[in-house]
């Protein structure tokens, strides 16, 4: 499954606390004690909010990995799917249509009671139901899930079944957060609502449910520490806005005697500090200020890898990941607030002639990103690399938009077409969330794109602004980015008709009824070479039909001080288990100056 790239909103308000400080974190880490079993993590913004449900950062999916479970997870080492919450993984039926689970015994809430499968069914319901705010990942659940049946002997069993024969039967428990029904439904209000009632294309929103989703979605939630609670080791303790995130270590943890690597948990507090400014972020790794850090400036660390005391300290690298950046063309404009620009295809693929894509890499990345030519990251084994990458050709960019007839009739140098009777000048707002790298990759492209007669308009905003608009289908042209992951992502999410209409994220408009089919093959089997063939073909179809100009995929930089064991790094989101991270014997009981020169 696919989230938003690494971009969040910055809130206005302070978050609540567990307890409220007098001095900010920065003052404490600051000329800190190394010898502290305390990780401080590096992160660029603050999450949109940490809602089980409703938020959808990356920032958020950081902090979760600490303090959420699921019931089985992709093993980062192997990129097999092991159990997690479960006992094993689930046991198919002969038709592959139901798959039956048992929970772990032990595993306790942070109240003492036990999970059992009716948080299970709770957390299911609200990523189906149409009244959760999750509009966006909620077709990767709805599609696959019919209902979940409690064992009547054993309330830790239950079988999911599933609507179809579908690729992601047995995995779909991999990314849904479990959360506690006694938590946020004491009085089961949700406990009437059938699965069917939930899935059905004339649901029925009483007045009960209303008022109780109401109630569930409220913002506030996002931010209450009585409500940021999990299964995970870890319990968010603080949050000062803007500014950090602390998670400590909590007292007899349900899986703290677990062999499992992602059990462990060997530091007492994690802390992840906010750090926008790269400056900021080079001086807090120059000064020992930070511990890990995947967020670092490409150039910022490629500077700091030439100085002998930063590889003294921590070890440092660049990984290809699964993540890409896109230039987004709105295929469905309204007419209206949005012309019709993008409506032709031959138009869209001139604009994939016009970028620069290898000089961005090179200026802008330095050289640490790696091209792609379609929706599935090269790291897999269904990417499509019969598809070649579309080089700088200016000359054949304008004898496509010359073909689609924008043609400079007043030699202004720039292209015009007449549109509904109206001489139309093909100047178009291109969107991109505000940031001195994003601006200059954007002017970069808007000084490539005038030499072939079109004007791009840079509009910059901030993350909520843009993807309300993207959501609404509400821009031209976006600069916008994904993030994936080695497991399989849904393509339903982005490229489905059916996400179009229902403002998801297929916020181009892209689709047919091809390609809808392509998506449901794809799906809808358990033959891998069914699977695997009809997602080349989508591949093909998404670079024939060009809704996207992709970019590339940044690589992910880490730097993780050495007073560490278990340093490792992974193509794999989050890239580092902080968990895993153990203090060396040797720092103990040692307060150890940053060493700076």
């Amino acid at each position: 499954m696919l989230y938003l790239q690494t971009y969040t909103n910055i809130m206005n308000k302070k978050v609540l606390l567990i307890s409220f400080i007098a001095t900010i974190l920065i003052s404490c880490v600051n000329n800190r004690d190394l010898s502290k079993n305390t990780v401080v993590a590096h992160i660029t913004s603050q999450p949109d909010g940490l809602h089980p449900f409703n938020d959808n950062s990356v920032m958020r999916s950081y902090v979760f990995n600490y303090t959420q479970k699921t019931l089985i997870k992709l093993d980062l080492e192997t990129l097999d799917y092991i159990p997690s919450l479960v006992k094993r993984m689930p046991i198919a039926s002969e038709d592959n249509l139901s798959f039956e689970y048992e929970i772990k015994d032990g595993v306790l809430w942070d109240d003492g009671t036990e999970m059992n499968a009716l948080d299970v069914a709770f957390s299911v319901k609200l990523m189906l139901c149409p009244l959760t705010n999750n509009a966006q990942i909620r077709s990767n659940y709805s599609t696959v899930i019919k209902s979940i049946v409690i064992d009547k002997n054993n309330p830790k069993k239950f079988t999911m079944n599933a609507q179809n024969i579908h690729w992601d039967n047995k995995f779909i428990f991999s990314e849904l957060y479990i959360v506690q029904k006694s938590l946020w439904d004491p009085k089961g209000i949700l406990d009437e609502l059938s699965f069917e009632e939930i899935l059905s294309d004339t649901f029925n929103e009483t007045e009960a449910l209303s008022d109780w989703f109401n109630s569930y979605n409220d913002a506030d939630n996002s931010y209450k520490p009585n409500l940021l609670v999990g299964l995970g080791a870890y319990q968010v303790t603080e949050w000062e806005a803007s500014q950090y995130i602390t998670i400590e270590k909590k007292q007899n943890w349900w899986g703290e005697n677990d062999s499992s690597i992602y059990n462990k948990a060997y530091p007492e507090k994690i802390i992840f500090k906010i750090i926008k400014e790269d400056a900021s972020s080079y001086l807090a790794l120059k000064n020992q200020e930070i511990d890990v850090t995947t967020n670092i400036g490409t150039i910022k660390l490629m500077k700091l890898q030439e100085r002998e005391y930063f590889n003294n300290n921590y070890e440092s690298d660049f990984l290809d990941q699964y993540s890409f950046g896109y230039l987004g063309m709105n295929m469905k404009p309204d007419g209206i607030k949005q012309k019709p620009f993008f409506v032709d295809q031959k138009v869209r693929r001139a604009m994939a002639y016009m970028i620069p894509v290898d000089e961005i890499i090179e200026v802008m990345m330095h050289g640490k990103a790696s091209r792609q030519a379609s929706l599935i990251s090269p790291l897999k084994k269904t990417y499509n690399d019969t598809l070649k990458l579309i080089p700088l050709d200016l000359d054949k960019a304008k004898q496509l938009l010359a073909e689609a007839g924008w043609i400079d009739t007043d030699g202004d140098n720039i292209r015009d077409k007449v549109i509904d009777g109206v001489k139309t000048p093909f100047s178009f707002k291109l969107s991109y969330m505000s940031s001195p790298t994003s601006t200059e990759i954007v002017l970069m492209m808007k000084e490539s794109m005038y030499k072939a007669g079109v004007v791009a308009e840079p509009t910059p905003m901030d993350f909520s602004l843009f993807y309300k608009n993207a959501m609404d289908h509400n821009f031209d042209g976006m600069l916008g980015g994904w993030g994936g992951s080695a497991s399989y992502s849904n393509p339903m999410q982005l490229w489905h008709t059916s996400s179009w209409v229902t403002k998801g994220s297929n916020f181009c408009g892209f689709g047919d009824a091809e390609s809808d089919a392509l998506i449901e093959e794809a799906n809808l089997t358990l033959d891998p070479e069914i699977h695997n063939n009809a997602l080349l073909k989508l591949q093909a179809k998404v670079y024939t039909d060009q809704p996207y100009v992709f970019l590339y995929a940044t690589k992910r930089k880490f730097a993780i001080h050495k007073r560490f064991n278990n340093i490792k790094m992974y193509n794999e989101r989050p890239g580092v288990m902080l968990q895993n991270l153990n203090l060396k014997a040797e720092f103990t009981n040692k307060n150890l100056a940053p060493t700076t020169n």
